[in-house]
C-alpha cells in the first residue's frame, strides 16, 4: 500500500535543560530530550505534511508563554527542515489575566489552540493528573468561554466518564472549536466502562457540532497493542463521529515504546483501509488542516 500523506497531530517535544517536566518522574523511560531532530530520524521516508505538537505539561509553576516561546523558535531556527508546525499551548483556564496570557501566546503565529488536561482522579499521585473536576467549576468554564474571542480551540483531555459532563459544559460555548484527544482513552475490554465510552463520545458528537476527534495513544487501550486489538475501538469511534470529523497522531515519544513511527502509521492505514478515498483524506490529512488551520503548502502559518 501506497504510503498516504497525512497530517502528525499529537506530539511533543521537550528539552530537560531548559524545563521541569515533573510528569516525567513517573516515567523515566521517556526522561531524556526528544527534540525535532529526533523526531526527523524517525520519520525516515514517512515525512508528514505538518505536525501539531502540544503542550507537554512544562512546570505550571512557570509561565507558559515560554514553552510557546520556544516551540516557535525551534520552527524558525529549522525552517524549512521541519514540516509546518503548529502549537497548542498550556493555560489555567481558572487564571487571573487570562485574556492577557491568551494575549501573550497569540502573538505568536504558531499558536492555534489551548490543552489544559481535565482528567482528573483524586487518588492520583502523577503530576499530570488533576486532583478536582475542573469541569465542575464556574471559573473554569468562564475561562473556556474566552477561547473563541481569540480565534482558540481547545484540545480536551478527559476519562471516558467525564466526556458526557465535558460535552455540556462545551455545549454552552457555541462557538468553541474542540478536539477530543486520545480518541476518548477507550479502554481495551468489553463491558460496562466502554459503554460508558461509547455513550460519552456519542453525546460529544451529537452536542458539540464544532468538535473533532483525535485518533491517537493507542497505548492506552493496550501498551502491547496491535493492529487487531485497536482496530475495533478506531473504526467504533470513527463510525460516531465521522470520519470528517476525525483524524489520527502519533502521540510521540510517549507511545514510541509501542510502535515504531513508521509502524504507527502502517497500522493507521491497515485500520482505514476499507474506507473510501474521500474518508481516508479526511482521517489522515484534511480533518487535522481545517481543525487547526493550517496550510501545508507554506511555512509561514497565517493565523
Amino acid at each position: 500500500m501506497t504510503a498516504l500523506p497525512f497530517v502528525d497531530t499529537h506530539l511533543h517535544f521537550w528539552d530537560l535543560e531548559r524545563f521541569h517536566y515533573p510528569w516525567l518522574a513517573d516515567f523515566p523511560e521517556l526522561a531524556s530530550d526528544y527534540l525535532p531532530g529526533d523526531l526527523l530520524a524517525e520519520v525516515a521516508d514517512r515525512e508528514p505534511a505538518a505536525l501539531v505538537h502540544v503542550q507537554a505539561e512544562v512546570d505550571h509553576a512557570l509561565d507558559p508563554v515560554l514553552e510557546t516561546e520556544w516551540i516557535a523558535g525551534l520552527a524558525d531556527a529549522l525552517g524549512p527542515a521541519l514540516p509546518p508546525l503548529v502549537h497548542v499551548a498550556y493555560a489555567d483556564l481558572r487564571a487571573a489575566g487570562l485574556d492577557r496570557l491568551l494575549e501573550r501566546h497569540c502573538a505568536h503565529q504558531i499558536v492555534r489552540g489551548i490543552r489544559q488536561e481535565v482528567w482528573f482522579d483524586p487518588a492520583s499521585t502523577r503530576a499530570d493528573v488533576p486532583r478536582e473536576n475542573m469541569l465542575a467549576d464556574p471559573a473554569w468554564a468562564a475561562g473556556l468561554a474566552r477561547l473563541p474571542a481569540h480565534d482558540l480551540s481547545f484540545d480536551l483531555l478527559a476519562w471516558p466518564h467525564q466526556l458526557a459532563q465535558a460535552a455540556d459544559v462545551c455545549a454552552a460555548v457555541p462557538d468553541l472549536r474542540v478536539v477530543v484527544d486520545h480518541t476518548g482513552l477507550p479502554p481495551a475490554e468489553e463491558g460496562a466502562d466502554l459503554q460508558v465510552w461509547r455513550d460519552g463520545l456519542r453525546r460529544f458528537a451529537a452536542v458539540v457540532p464544532r468538535s473533532v476527534l483525535k485518533l491517537s495513544a493507542m497505548a492506552f487501550v493496550s501498551p502491547t497493542w496491535t493492529v487487531e486489538t485497536v482496530a475495533p475501538r478506531v473504526r467504533e469511534a470513527i463510525e460516531i463521529f465521522g470520519a470528517d470529523r476525525c483524524m489520527f497522531g502519533s502521540n510521540f515519544p510517549v507511545d514510541r515504546s509501542c510502535a515504531s513511527y513508521d509502524g504507527l502509521w502502517s497500522a493507521y492505514e491497515q485500520i482505514a483501509g476499507e474506507a473510501s478515498p474521500a474518508e481516508r483524506s479526511a482521517l489522515f490529512s484534511e480533518t487535522a488542516l481545517r481543525a487547526y488551520r493550517i496550510d501545508p503548502h507554506t511555512s509561514q502559518l497565517d493565523r
